[in-house]
């Protein structure tokens, strides 16, 4: 059954999803007041005017946009995206739970009323997710959250009596298709596993989907291509079955051991000093997808690439260490940075590396540093592709392998993922002195926001960045 998985108790997030379903979907209720009316017809429009009616093409991140787009709306609108929101992150685990919690919280706010973080469906075991939404779900979440106000669009036009196609799975099926959509979307997947988990596996892409059923050679993925999302399903079904005659009592996942090392493009390396998970990554994107690019950087992505280097700049400096930006950057982060901070920028490295060493670690994005120590250095990507910041730790690691720097990779939030795939090619995992996963942590922008608007900062240390660093999983 796609219900169980042997690493965790998903059982509170399946109980969520269907109150959430029940509730809301069906009925008009709240998630976080029970007794209250907020998933309505008309406020599911006022929510459909105000996103989907009028996007915004800004540079900025999801939030703030989201945020802007529903500053205007009604109290209860503003609450319904919120509850929203949390819809659309019960499924994915790759964000954590702090990030989804404080996102719900902060859109709710907009009302002026709190939420508090303390809610039993704002908990850790609820928000943890199901499954990896991959960087595809989080780049495109735009579009997915359009998406989900136009299956809730559709439903509120329904009667009571017709919104039972989320307890069937053929009118599910027929039905979802009807709903207009840009694209592929993962969230129809997510939220077919929600209301027939019994029968769908915890899959939000059809490239997994593929990537299983070719492996298992069930048929070729060219062929697969085409297959409907009913043809996928039962074809994983008929597999699941097949596998599960050999182990009847074994809880089989296709995302866990034994099963991933069948069609995973992860894989265990040995070295010296162990075991080393490698990826080889692909395009992260539905098939159905391919058509679709992703903007170049713009000058906005630039501007927020500064102010994100002039936070970690001010959070080093109220720290007590001194910092450095590439010359390059300087000017334009100094002018963002209180005039009475600028002395704490150095003009020049008091470093005695060789000349390939300095070069390198001159283009890094922020150093925190005191005296002729590094303490901490920052690669800031706000371009797609994430690879520059991400090969230039590594040519530091690769030129200096005995030095004991901590190194970060601060993204936006829907990079995450992409980051840790990068992180873990083979060529990064395969460093003399260990891979680069090991040495290297992911830093969002939100989280660098977070601790730069900490009232006692000025007492704290830079250990502080541990509740906030990430790494890949496995390792």
């Amino acid at each position: 059954m796609a219900r169980q998985n042997k690493q965790r108790d998903i059982s509170p997030i399946l109980s969520a999803a269907e109150t959430w379903m029940g509730e809301c979907l069906v009925r008009d209720g709240s998630v976080f007041n029970p007794g209250r009316t907020l998933w309505t017809a008309s406020l599911v429009d006022e929510v459909f005017h105000a996103f989907v009616d009028h996007p915004d093409y800004s540079g900025d991140d999801f939030m703030t946009k989201l945020k802007r787009q529903m500053g205007s709306a009604s109290a209860p609108a503003q609450q319904l995206t919120g509850e929203m929101l949390w819809a659309l992150l019960l499924f994915p685990s790759n964000m954590k739970a702090r990030t989804k919690r404080q996102q719900i919280t902060e859109l709710w706010s907009l009302s002026g009323e709190q939420l508090s973080a303390g809610h039993p469906l704002l908990k850790d075991d609820v928000l943890v997710g199901i499954g990896s939404g991959g960087p595809g779900f989080n780049n495109y979440r735009p579009n997915e959250l359009e998406f989900l106000i136009q299956v809730t669009s559709d439903l509120k036009r329904r009667t009571t009596s017709e919104r039972a196609v989320l307890h069937d799975y053929d009118s599910f099926l027929n039905w979802i298709e009807s709903v207009p959509r840009q694209g592929s979307r993962q969230f129809r997947h997510m939220l077919r596993y929600f209301a027939f988990p019994e029968r769908v596996e915890r899959i939000s892409s059809n490239n997994d989907r593929i990537s299983i059923l070719s492996a298992y050679r069930i048929a070729q993925p060219r062929e697969m291509v085409n297959w409907t999302d009913r043809q996928l399903d039962d074809a994983l079904l008929a597999l699941r079955d097949k596998l599960q005659e050999s182990e009847p009592s074994a809880i089989l996942d296709f995302y866990e051991t034994p099963l991933r090392e069948q069609w995973a493009n992860d894989r265990k390396v040995r070295t010296p000093e162990g075991e080393v998970t490698v990826t080889v990554p692909v395009d992260e994107e539905e098939v159905e997808e391919h058509n679709i690019t992703v903007p170049e950087t713009r000058p906005t992505d630039a501007r927020q690439s500064f102010q994100v280097q002039a936070t970690l700049a001010r959070i080093g400096i109220t720290l007590g260490f001194k910092i450095w930006i590439p010359r390059t950057d300087r000017g334009r982060v100094a002018e963002l940075i209180q005039e009475s901070d600028r002395g704490a920028l150095l003009e020049s490295l008091p470093l005695n590396n060789d000349i390939a060493t300095l070069s390198t670690i001159e283009q890094i994005d922020v150093l925190w540093l005191r005296g002729r120590w590094i303490a901490r250095a920052f690669e800031v990507e706000h371009t797609t592709a994430v690879y520059s910041g991400i090969l230039r730790m590594a040519d530091l690691l690769a030129l200096q392998p005995n030095m004991d720097i901590r190194l970060h990779i601060v993204a936006p939030d829907e990079r995450r993922e992409k980051v840790f795939r990068e992180m873990q090619r083979p060529v990064f995992s395969l460093l003399e002195r260990g891979p680069l996963s090991k040495s290297c942590t992911f830093i969002s922008y939100e989280s660098v926001g977070l601790i730069g608007n900490m009232e006692h900062l000025a007492h704290m240390n830079d250990s502080i960045l541990r509740e906030y660093e990430e790494a890949p999983e496995s390792s």
